[in-house]
């Protein structure tokens, strides 16, 4: 996902790096290439992988409305 720069991009890589692997069954790999980042899900099976990638995808959902409705 793109970013309109580095800043929000690093501010957006450090929110999902909270995010966390409560349930063991997949791992997540974040990396940053100036304004962009890639989300890099390993899963142990597809149930893993829907609700690892809804959970990010969530969120990155969350930081374009913010960045929307306030201009951030």
């Amino acid at each position: 996902m793109e970013f309109p720069d580095s800043k929000k991009a690093d501010a957006a890589v450090k929110a999902l790096s909270h995010e966390g692997n409560a349930n063991g069954r997949s791992k997540v790999k974040i990396d940053k290439n100036e304004n962009a980042i890639v989300i890099e899900i390993i899963a142990d099976d597809v149930v893993a992988m829907r609700a690892t990638a809804n959970t990010y995808l969530r969120s990155l959902q969350i930081f374009e409305n913010i960045e929307i409705n306030t201009g951030l």
